[in-house]
C-alpha cells in the first residue's frame, strides 16, 4: 500500500470523510445516551410497591436498611421518596450513603428536596462492587436539615407481608418492614453485545459508505445489494423471534406451509392446524417481555413433533400461502439439518430476506427510471424489518416494486420492442401473484393499462389485458370468499354490517375517511417511515430517522431528472386511479375487518401498508413538477446509500436497547 496515495486521497476527500465521522460518533453518542437512561444495562432486583412513609423523621434523624447483594457487580440503588407536594414553601436536605461489610463508606451524597419533588425515585450511584454476591451492605438516609415532622420529603417503606421478617433502623431504632428501594446490578455481558453490535455495524458503515463514496461508476442495483442484504442480516440477528409485527401468527402460518397445510384447518368450531407444541413454547408469558436472554434460554428447544397440538394463527388465516412460500422454504430446507425451533425460524427470516432483496434487486435493474426511489424506499426500517422476519409483507412490498417495475419497462423499451406469449405469462403470473397477497392491491393489475397499444401484435391491446386482469381478479375473489370463513369468526357479524353501511351510506364512509386522515394522517407517515418498529410498537425509533427519509422522498421526488415528462395524459390517470384504488381499499378493509361498528374513525390503519404503492406515488408527482438540481446523478444516487446505510446504526441499536 502507498502510504503517499492514502495521504493524498484522506486530503482530497477530508470534508466526506469527516462529515461521514462526525455522523457516526453523534449516532452512537445518541445511542449510547439513550442506552443509559433505560437502565437497560442493569439486572434489576423486584421493585418495591410502597404505600406507607415514615412520617416521625425529625432534624439528625437517621435510617438504616440492610441490603444483601444477589449478584456481582451491584452499582445502584434507587430509593423512593415521598415529596409531600401538598406542603409549599418548605426546603430540606439529607445526605444518602451506602457502607460495605467492613464499615467502610463506599459512597456518600447530599440532595435537596428538588431533587426528588417530581420524580420521587431518586438513582443513588456508586462505585462498582464486582465481587458483591451474598455480601450485606447498609444504605443510610441522615436527615440532617428538614422542618420538624418533615414536611419536606421523606421515604417510603412496605410493611412486612405474611411470614416476612424484614426490618429496618429509624435513629436505631429496629422497625418491622423494608424500605422501597431497587437494587442494580452492573451486565457485563449486556454492555459487550451492545458495544461488538455498535462497533460491527459502524464500522461496516463507515467502510461501505467509503467504498460507494470512492467507486465510479457503480451502479445503483449494486449499492443496493452491497447494503441491504447486511441491513437485513443485522436486523435478523437483532430483532428477537417472534417480535416482529404479528409474527408469532406468521409464524404458525409459515410452519403450517411448510409442512404442506396451505391453508388453515377447520372442524366445526375449531380454527387450527396440529403441529408441534413446541414451536409455540418460546415465549414468554408477555410476549412484549422478550429479550435476548429468553432467546438463548430456547436455542436448544427441539420440536418433538410427537407432542401436537392445535394453533390458530389468527388474523394471519386469512393470507394466502403464495405469501409464505419463501419462509416455508426456509422452514423446510433448516428442519432438514436440524429440529431446534429457533433456528427453523431463523431459516424462515433468512429465505424470507433472500426472496424478497432478490426481487427488489431485479425491480431495480428491470425500472427504465425513477430507480433511486426504489433504492431510496428500500432503506425504510419497517420494510426492512418485513424482509427481515416471517412477515409476508416481504413479498407483498417486494412483488409490488418489481411489478412496477417491470410494467415500466414494458411501457418504456425500445419502441421495436412487441409484448409477445412470453411477457404475456410473465404479466399473467405476476399478477396473479399481485392479486393473491392481498386484496388491497388487486388495483395494481390496472398498470398495464398504461402500456401503449403499438406494443401488442396486431394492436389488439385490450383483449390479452383485459383476460389477465379477469383472471387475477377472480382468483383474488376465490381467495376472498374462501378467507372470509376465517373472518367472520375473527369478527362475528361485525364486517357485514359493515360492508352494509359503505354500500348505503358512501358519502358519510367517505367523510369518515377524510376524518380518519386528518386525525392520524401525521402518525401514518411515521409509521410509514419505520418511527416505530416490532409488534406492539415496542422499538421507538423516535422522529429524526423517519424524517429524514421522508424529506429524502419528497427531494429524490421533486429533483430525479429521470422521472420528468414520462407520461402522457392517459397515463397519468391511470396511475392517479391505481393509487387512489389502493388507498380506498386499505381503509374499506380495516374499516371492515378491525373497526368496531359506530366508531367515528377507522382504526388499524398503519403507515407501512402504503409503502408497496409509493414508487408510483413518487414517480407520479416527480414526473409532473419541473424542479432541477445541480447535484450529478451518480453522486445523489451514492448520498442516499450512504444516508440509508448510516441511519440503520441508529434503528438497529435502538432495536438492541430495547431487548437487552
Amino acid at each position: 500500500m502507498d502510504i503517499q496515495k492514502v495521504k493524498a486521497k484522506i486530503k482530497e476527500q477530508w470534508k466526506f470523510l469527516t462529515i461521514l465521522i462526525i455522523s457516526v460518533i453523534a449516532i452512537l453518542m445518541t445511542a449510547n445516551y439513550a442506552l443509559g437512561i433505560t437502565d437497560k444495562l442493569y439486572n434489576k432486583s423486584e421493585t418495591i410497591e410502597a404505600q406507607e412513609s415514615v412520617k416521625d423523621i425529625k432534624q439528625g434523624y437517621k435510617i438504616e436498611q440492610k441490603i444483601v447483594a444477589a449478584e456481582n457487580n451491584f452499582q445502584r440503588v434507587d430509593i423512593q421518596f415521598d415529596p409531600l407536594k401538598e406542603e409549599t414553601n418548605v426546603s430540606g436536605e439529607i445526605t444518602i450513603g451506602i457502607q460495605d461489610e467492613n464499615g467502610q463508606t463506599i459512597e456518600e451524597e447530599t440532595i435537596i428536596r428538588n431533587n426528588i419533588r417530581e420524580n420521587t425515585t431518586y438513582e443513588f450511584e456508586f462505585k462498582r462492587q464486582k465481587e458483591s454476591k451474598g455480601k450485606t451492605y447498609t444504605l443510610w438516609i441522615a436527615f440532617n436539615n428538614v422542618e420538624e415532622g418533615s414536611k419536606a420529603f421523606t421515604v417510603k417503606y412496605l410493611q412486612n407481608g405474611e411470614g416476612e421478617q424484614y426490618t429496618y433502623t429509624v435513629n436505631g431504632e429496629s422497625r418491622e418492614g423494608r424500605i422501597a428501594t431497587q437494587e442494580f446490578y452492573f451486565s457485563t455481558t449486556k454492555q459487550v453485545f451492545f458495544t461488538v453490535i455498535a462497533l460491527l455495524i459502524s464500522l461496516y458503515a463507515i467502510i461501505i459508505s467509503i467504498y460507494i463514496y470512492n467507486k465510479k461508476g457503480i451502479k445503483i442495483e449494486n449499492i443496493f445489494l452491497f447494503t441491504v442484504p447486511v441491513i437485513c442480516l443485522f436486523y435478523i440477528l437483532c430483532m428477537p423471534t417472534f417480535k416482529n409485527h404479528d409474527e408469532l401468527y406468521h409464524w404458525y402460518r409459515s410452519y403450517e406451509v411448510s409442512i404442506g397445510k396451505l391453508v388453515e384447518g377447520i372442524d366445526g368450531d375449531t380454527l387450527g392446524t396440529k403441529m408441534p407444541e413446541n414451536i409455540v413454547k418460546p415465549l414468554t408469558d408477555d410476549w412484549t417481555t422478550i429479550t435476548y436472554g429468553d432467546v438463548e434460554a430456547y436455542l436448544n428447544l427441539g420440536l418433538e413433533p410427537e407432542n401436537e397440538t392445535i394453533l390458530y394463527s389468527e388474523t394471519s388465516a386469512v393470507y394466502s400461502f403464495i405469501q409464505y412460500l419463501p419462509q416455508a422454504i426456509g422452514i423446510f430446507i433448516t428442519r432438514l439439518f436440524t429440529d431446534k425451533v429457533l433456528l427453523l425460524a431463523y431459516g424462515g427470516r433468512i429465505m424470507n430476506m433472500i426472496v424478497s432483496v432478490g426481487l427488489i434487486y431485479l425491480a431495480i435493474k428491470k425500472i427504465p427510471f425513477g430507480k433511486k426511489a426504489i433504492l431510496l424506499l428500500s432503506y425504510i426500517p419497517i420494510a426492512i424489518e418485513g424482509f427481515s422476519s416471517l412477515s409476508p409483507d416481504a413479498m407483498t412490498i417486494s412483488v409490488a416494486f418489481l411489478y412496477i417495475a417491470y410494467i415500466m419497462s414494458l411501457v418504456f423499451h425500445k419502441k421495436d420492442q412487441i409484448i409477445g406469449k412470453k411477457q404475456i405469462i410473465i404479466l399473467l403470473v405476476m399478477s396473479i401473484i399481485m392479486a393473491l397477497c392481498k386484496i388491497v392491491y388487486i388495483p395494481l393489475v390496472l398498470l398495464m393499462f398504461i402500456i401503449p397499444k403499438e406494443k401488442f401484435k396486431n394492436k389488439q391491446k385490450m383483449k390479452p389485458l383485459i383476460m389477465i386482469v379477469a383472471i387475477a381478479c377472480i382468483i383474488n375473489l376465490i381467495w376472498l370468499g374462501f378467507s372470509s370463513t376465517y373472518l367472520r369468526y375473527f369478527r362475528e357479524g361485525d364486517s357485514a354490517l359493515q360492508v352494509k353501511t359503505v354500500l348505503m351510506h358512501p358519502i358519510e364512509y367517505i367523510q369518515n375517511c377524510l376524518y380518519t386522515l386528518a386525525l392520524n394522517g401525521d402518525q401514518y407517515i411515521l409509521t410509514m417511515f419505520g418511527g416505530e418498529l416490532g409488534w406492539g410498537e415496542l422499538v421507538n425509533v423516535h422522529t429524526a430517522v423517519p424524517y429524514i427519509l421522508f424529506v429524502l422522498v419528497i427531494w429524490i421526488t421533486l429533483t430525479d431528472q429521470t422521472i420528468k415528462d414520462r407520461f402522457k395524459l392517459y397515463q397519468k390517470i391511470m396511475i392517479a386511479l391505481t393509487i387512489l384504488a389502493v388507498g380506498g381499499l386499505i381503509f374499506t378493509s380495516l374499516f371492515v375487518q378491525w373497526t368496531t361498528c359506530g366508531s367515528d374513525s377507522i382504526a388499524g390503519i398503519q403507515g407501512r401498508y402504503f409503502i408497496p404503492i409509493l414508487p408510483l406515488l413518487m414517480i407520479l408527482v416527480g414526473s409532473q413538477i419541473k424542479l432541477r438540481t445541480e447535484y450529478d446523478n451518480k453522486n445523489i444516487q451514492k448520498s442516499i446509500g450512504i444516508i440509508g446505510t448510516v441511519l440503520q446504526i441508529y434503528v438497529v441499536l435502538q432495536i438492541v436497547i430495547t431487548h437487552l
